[in-house]
């Protein structure tokens, strides 16, 4: 079907496509770093195809704006418009997200490719059998695209890695691939410019991890002054017209915007700050999968203590059904984040007293028998099993790869799959150990400067939750006074708005630390623990503030 709408567009536009190729936009370029398959010509004829088809809407909606001068149609009118513009920005996007994949697993490809060089194999006979491995889904698809213009185009492996530069969108693997191609004509040390460009890149993707963290915690701060400083306007908004007005209205925008607009200003912050940050094919899903169950049991708690219970305190009924949905999976996200902590450290650990076994003149079989005596932490456990199946006579590949497929740690999972490569392809020479050993160390340091720079900004939240709460809670008791002594209504504002106030700034304050986990440490699960902690403080502040503050009385 899509061919055939090809190929009528392209006789509808087929000569008008490349005069907009050569005056507006190239499209070349931008196709090949996205991978989008189709001759440029063809595909700006489908453009300007696809915009015909929608010219109808454009008519109907001046007839409509004509006849019954229903202003919001105006935006449907450029509508042709707004189609030319997604087929240009739809190659930008994919070239965008094909380059953050590359960036993600580069690092490793150019650490594997080095190690396996140090060993005397050719970088072509490595993505050879990088096109077969799993863990690196978007190099898989870069390597086979090599292999394929060598083994079935006849294209030599210099060339065709020279064609893989052109046509890739991220610079670090331009270079990669064009500086190996001209160090081999030139007749240069290979071996010492695969190890000194993967340390290069190493250091490059520890400034941009850097710069990320960096504008993350801009975009943090952002979100916590937006969150605060818009609600607390809000709040006054609404206190106001609750004393000058019956309340319906105030009632009803204060529900709005703690259930529908703050729910979607924060999905829109996790959305920028996963955009931003690096990804991993390996995700954990064991605490949403919690949180979903648990979120179905807070639920019928909610309606037994509210319908049945008729527990008349809802602040904390609201506070204990956050904390019921919440609890169990912050604490299953702790003990598997700390459990993959542990292991990445015992792994960088192991690798290292692996390199010195080697010096002694054991065999990596030997070795790894050896020191699963020693501890490293929660990897101890993994090792000491993995040294009693090659005990059993089982190989090392086929031991090290279950584990592999055991761990749910993707830096682990690449480091323990260079080490089985090293073993098999090239005996786990001395020399090839030991660069893993040394390319396992620069990704920890990588992984510890990212945590150092996130880590002053995660008080942040905290502080934020605190002076709302607060500052809602004094609002509310001057409000209160203030309605009293100039006589508007008869009693200033009512308990039962007070609590939906004081729910409001829990429910802020939940999705607050929600938001500050995800652009702390990279996941949503990590925001359970923050969320709960700021909940319990909105709640105790909550009940002890008004204690310690005193706001007067007026006389009756």
């Amino acid at each position: 079907m899509l061919e055939k709408i090809e190929a009528w567009s392209f006789r509808i536009f087929g000569r008008t496509a490349p005069s907009f190729l050569r005056n507006v936009v190239e499209f070349k370029q931008y196709l090949e770093r996205a991978k989008i398959k189709i001759y440029p010509e063809t595909y700006v004829s489908l453009m300007f195809f696809v915009a015909l088809l929608t010219l109808p809407i454009t008519l109907l909606s001046l007839m409509i704006l004509y006849l019954y001068m229903f202003i919001p149609m105006i935006f449907l009118i450029p509508i042709p418009l707004y189609v030319m513009i997604g087929f240009m920005l739809i190659p930008l996007s994919k070239a965008g997200d094909r380059s953050a994949n590359l960036e993600r697993e580069v690092p490793f490809v150019a650490a594997y490719i080095s190690v396996m060089a140090s060993g005397g194999i050719a970088p072509y006979t490595s993505f050879k059998r990088l096109s077969q491995v799993e863990l690196l889904p978007t190099m898989k698809g870069e390597a086979r695209e090599i292999v394929k213009d060598v083994e079935i185009f006849g294209i030599d492996p210099l060339t065709a890695m020279q064609k893989a530069a052109r046509g890739s969108p991220l610079d670090t693997y331009q270079d990669l691939l064009s500086g190996y191609a001209s160090t081999v004509v030139i007749g240069g040390d290979v071996k010492h410019f695969l190890e000194r460009k993967a340390e290069d890149i190493f250091k490059l993707r520890a400034l941009r991890v850097k710069a990320v963290a960096e504008r993350l915690g801009m975009l943090l701060e952002s979100f916590i002054i937006v969150m605060v400083m818009m609600s607390l306007c809000f709040y006054i908004l609404f206190t106001v017209e609750q004393l000058y007005s019956s309340g319906v209205s105030s009632l009803s925008g204060m529900i709005l915007y703690t259930y529908v607009f703050t729910p979607m200003l924060s999905i829109v912050f996790v959305y920028l700050a996963h955009s931003m940050q690096p990804r991993t094919p390996v995700v954990e899903m064991l605490p949403y999968k919690v949180f979903g169950v648990c979120s179905v049991i807070a639920m019928v708690l909610f309606i037994f203590l509210t319908q049945i219970v008729c527990f008349s305190d809802l602040q904390t009924v609201v506070a204990i059904t956050l904390l019921v949905a919440t609890v169990p999976a912050a604490v299953i996200h702790n003990r598997l984040s700390t459990r993959k902590a542990s292991i990445e450290k015992g792994v960088n650990n192991f690798l290292r007293d692996l390199t010195e076994s080697r010096k002694t003149g054991l065999s990596p079989e030997k070795c790894i028998e050896s020191l699963a005596k020693q501890e490293y932490g929660e990897f101890s456990k993994e090792l000491r099993k993995i040294s009693s199946e090659i005990s059993w006579g089982i190989p090392v590949r086929k031991v090290i790869i279950n584990f592999v497929k055991r761990v749910r740690s993707w830096m682990t999972q690449i480091v323990m799959f260079l080490l089985v490569e090293t073993i098999d392809v090239g005996g786990g020479t001395i020399a090839m150990t030991e660069s893993l050993a040394k390319f396992s160390n620069l990704t920890q340091e990588v992984e510890k400067e990212k945590k150092m720079t996130c880590r002053p900004y995660i008080i942040m939240p905290y502080f934020a939750t605190i002076l709302l709460v607060v500052t809602t809670i004094m609002m509310l008791g001057f409000s209160d006074m203030t309605g009293q002594i100039t006589g508007t209504g008869k009693k200033g504002i009512s308990e039962e708005v007070k609590t939906l106030f004081i729910i409001s700034t829990m429910i802020h304050s939940y999705l607050i630390g929600i938001v500050a986990g995800k652009i702390s440490e990279e996941s949503v699960s990590a925001g359970f623990k923050h969320a709960v902690i700021l909940v319990l403080i909105a709640l105790l502040a909550a009940k002890f503030v008004p204690l310690f503050v005193n706001f007067g009385k007026v006389a009756s």
